[in-house]
């Protein structure tokens, strides 16, 4: 890539090819269970734009610019109140379409409410996640068909979390099929997950332990109408192929998974929101679409994936926790946890890599092509004003991951087709 392409990728603020691409979809920003009705105002930043958003008493969503516009003082000091919020400092008060509709320290003769306005953010909350819709296309556009957030029968497990570094490096890395087998490997177990005494349920150890025994991956990209999709196949000797076939959702959504285990199936994906050009809130979800998660499952899930107390995960400061006594022989490096490993190695490359200097090979193919699509459908929206992909096709998102075998030499595209598209989305 060269520099102009670097800066078209990574910047998303308002006014940027790739914030403006941003901005035409809904994007995840908050879990569910952080707001309570009439309780604290919470402050996020996404997309370098800082705002507030709450649950009204009455359970409602607002979502609004963070600044008070009478004097520039941040609402999440304020109260959140029947019909809106009431900044601290001179108790204007703002309803949910951001219109100011009390100003108590001004006289009544001199009140101009009509005459002030915040901006407001279209906010929608479904399957435990807050999307937000930060751009001025219709609020009224549906949210993208993802199964995982539409199932109320057997609701995915959720894990909000944030990587100081861009969000193209961040979510590259869920892309990346062939350092699993290196960065993530388990000399002891091969099933495993990272984290020793950890184990994990659903169809994830399958596929860790075939991922780790084959090794090196052979790597097919083609595009797809919601963005990219990618097998990463590696030879068995009996003439098979396993396949793990994995998509990527415009703007900024991965998928793994789908070997099975028992007849069952489950997937795992994340979504990349930028905080700013040099932070990411990244939203991982866990779904098994057959049987609802038990306690006792999304508990072994938090272990082998999140093993550490609330705001207690080991940083760069102490070297992401890393114990060189685990390696060699259990591990091939003694960070514990997958997503633990992940941060590590992105944030190292810089809070926004350099990428001047990079040597891709074909294993890099997915992370090539999505480079790609990511760069010629921000130009085209800027350029042209063409909509980019899936941001009004909301069934585009009915895909699932696949994890097969197959016979040497199948076409994978036709014969994952079914297994790709099925979903079993229940009312």
């Amino acid at each position: 890539m060269n520099r102009e392409d670097q800066e078209v990728l990574t910047r998303t603020s308002a006014g940027t090819p790739m914030g403006d691409l941003l901005r035409r979809y809904w994007l995840p920003v908050q879990l569910s269970t952080q707001l309570q009705p009439g309780g604290p105002i919470c402050r996020l930043r996404r997309l370098g734009e800082d705002l507030v958003i709450a649950r009204a008493p009455d359970g409602s969503l607002i979502a609004l610019a963070a600044r008070c516009p009478h004097r520039g003082a941040s609402l999440d000091l304020g109260h959140n109140e029947a019909g809106g919020l009431r900044c601290i400092y001179h108790g204007w008060k703002f309803d949910p379409r951001g219109q100011c509709v009390e100003m108590p320290n001004e006289p009544d003769e001199n009140r101009f409410c009509a005459r002030v306005k915040t901006r407001a953010y279209a906010c929608r909350e479904r399957g435990g996640v807050v999307w937000l819709h930060m751009g001025a296309v219709d609020e009224e556009s549906p949210l993208p068909d993802l199964e995982w957030n539409l199932d109320t029968r057997c609701p995915a497990h959720l894990h909000a979390s944030v990587r100081a570094c861009n969000w193209l490096q961040a979510m590259e890395g869920d892309l990346d099929s062939s350092h699993i087998g290196v960065l993530h490997a388990r000399f002891d177990d091969p099933g495993a997950p990272t984290v020793p005494g950890a184990a994990m349920p659903g169809s994830w150890a399958i596929g860790m332990q075939m991922v780790r025994k084959l090794g090196a991956p052979h790597i097919d990209v083609v595009d797809t109408a919601y963005g990219a999709l990618y097998t990463a196949r590696r030879p068995l000797e009996d003439g098979n192929d396993y396949h793990r076939v994995h998509p990527f959702l415009f703007p900024c959504h991965t998928m793994l998974g789908g070997a099975g285990e028992s007849g069952q199936l489950s997937f795992n994906g994340k979504c990349w929101v930028p905080i700013d050009d040099t932070h990411t809130w990244m939203l991982d979800w866990h779904y098994r679409p057959e049987t609802p998660w038990t306690e006792a499952e999304r508990g072994a899930i938090e272990l082998a994936r999140y093993p550490f107390p609330a705001g207690a995960e080991p940083g760069p400061e102490d070297d992401y926790g890393r114990d060189r006594s685990l390696e060699g022989t259990r591990m091939f490096w003694g960070v514990v946890s997958n997503p633990l490993q992940d941060r590590a190695v992105e944030e190292s490359m810089g809070a926004i890599a350099n990428r001047d200097d990079e040597h891709l090979g074909p294993a890099d193919a997915m992370i090539i092509r999505v480079r790609k699509r990511l760069l010629a459908a921000a130009r085209a929206l800027r350029d042209d004003g063409v909509p980019p992909p899936g941001a009004d096709a909301p069934r585009l998102y009915r895909v699932r991951p696949v994890g097969v075998l197959l016979p040497r030499g199948t076409d994978w595209v036709r014969e994952t087709r079914a297994a790709r598209d099925a979903w079993s989305l229940q009312s």
